[in-house]
């Protein structure tokens, strides 16, 4: 039925509508999926900018003319470290490659990204997926001893729980 704004109404009662869920499609299952999305939200995206992300405002004090052009510094704004970008698009791709399921590749480009970037901030991330990646592949012993560095390592990491579930699930 069509009403006069034009919206199209259901013409049965809304006790006979069904909703179908539909999910994502991933490579993990079950408790493996969960540690993921939960890990993915740990993970910064390449476009990660205090200005993209997040609106400021601020007052100026002081006479300043309207010709001044004031550029305000963003404090842990990484948008133009070009280092810090080439080391994230690295990793963003490693964790693509887990995104789309190719676990193998993954496993393998977190170990480069490891290898290249050891004193980096993303390494605990690059640790804790490359577990991953190596538990999704039935790889129970290399997936541990990933899992067992990131724990050693960070011992006051927020997945640092998630780490020990996973360690369980693999025994």
């Amino acid at each position: 039925m069509i009403c006069n704004s034009g919206m199209v109404l259901a013409e049965e009662p809304l006790s006979q509508v069904t909703i179908k869920q539909t999910g994502s499609h991933s490579v993990f299952k079950g408790f493996f999926l969960s540690v993921w999305s939960k890990f993915r939200a740990y993970n910064p995206q390449q476009t990660q900018s205090a200005k993209s992300k997040v609106v400021y405002s601020a007052g100026i004090r002081g006479a300043e003319a309207t010709e001044t052009l004031i550029q305000p510094y963003w404090k842990g704004d990484l948008t133009h470290d070009e280092m810090f970008q080439k080391e994230l698009k690295q990793f963003t791709q490693a964790q693509q490659l887990m995104d789309k399921g190719d676990l193998q590749n993954s496993a393998e480009a977190f170990e480069l990204f490891i290898n290249q970037y050891s004193d980096t901030k993303l390494l605990p991330n690059a640790w804790f997926a490359k577990g991953l990646s190596h538990a999704g592949l039935g790889n129970k012993e290399q997936a541990s001893l990933a899992m067992q560095q990131f724990i050693t390592d960070n011992p006051k990491h927020p997945l640092l729980s998630d780490a020990r579930q996973v360690l369980q699930q693999l025994q």
